[in-house]
């Protein structure tokens, strides 16, 4: 058997948005085989493992206000590079052998985008009144876990089908 040859793309296991009072679950989008069940396959066992997860990786960051600054941490074996909006915790996790820079960067280029795309507030009810942003957002970030893209001027004119000219005003 010959060994598996680990990929030369920085991928991310998974993106979260969490709320910062109680760690309950906004959004989120899992990639790989990061969280699901012996089975393989999304199932109670799954939703469990990732609640649990969520909820520990809450416990260790809720009193690290990262709204500046995007903070890191380990959590469960895993790397946590996260930031804060108004109300909620914006969350990437990767295995430990990812560059925490480039994890933080593509970090910045997400919430930045965010920002941008939500009209300068990341707020927790800004960001339910426009899920399908978001998500269209995360899909033009990431794909199956690779980076597509990090210029938050770019994932903002993919997002809202305009080019990034015309988002600058030039």
């Amino acid at each position: 058997m010959s060994a598996q040859i680990p990929s030369l793309l920085p991928s991310i296991s998974a993106i979260l948005l969490l709320d910062s009072s109680d760690g309950s679950r906004i959004a989120s989008k899992y990639y790989g085989d990061f969280m699901l069940s012996k089975k393989g396959t999304i199932s109670k066992e799954t939703e469990d493992m990732r609640d649990k997860f969520e909820k520990t990786l809450h416990k260790k960051t809720r009193t690290i206000s990262a709204k500046s600054d995007v903070e890191v941490t380990l959590v469960s074996s895993m790397t946590s590079c996260f930031k804060s909006g108004n109300g909620l915790k914006i969350y990437l996790i990767s295995e430990p052998s990812e560059s925490e820079l480039v994890v933080s960067h593509v970090l910045e280029g997400f919430y930045d985008a965010l920002k941008g795309i939500l009209g300068g507030s990341i707020e927790k009810a800004v960001i339910l009144d426009n899920l399908e942003l978001l998500m269209l957002l995360i899909d033009e970030f990431l794909d199956g876990g690779y980076i597509l893209e990090c210029d938050a001027r770019r994932l903002m004119g993919r997002v809202l089908m305009r080019s990034p000219e015309e988002l600058s005003g030039g």
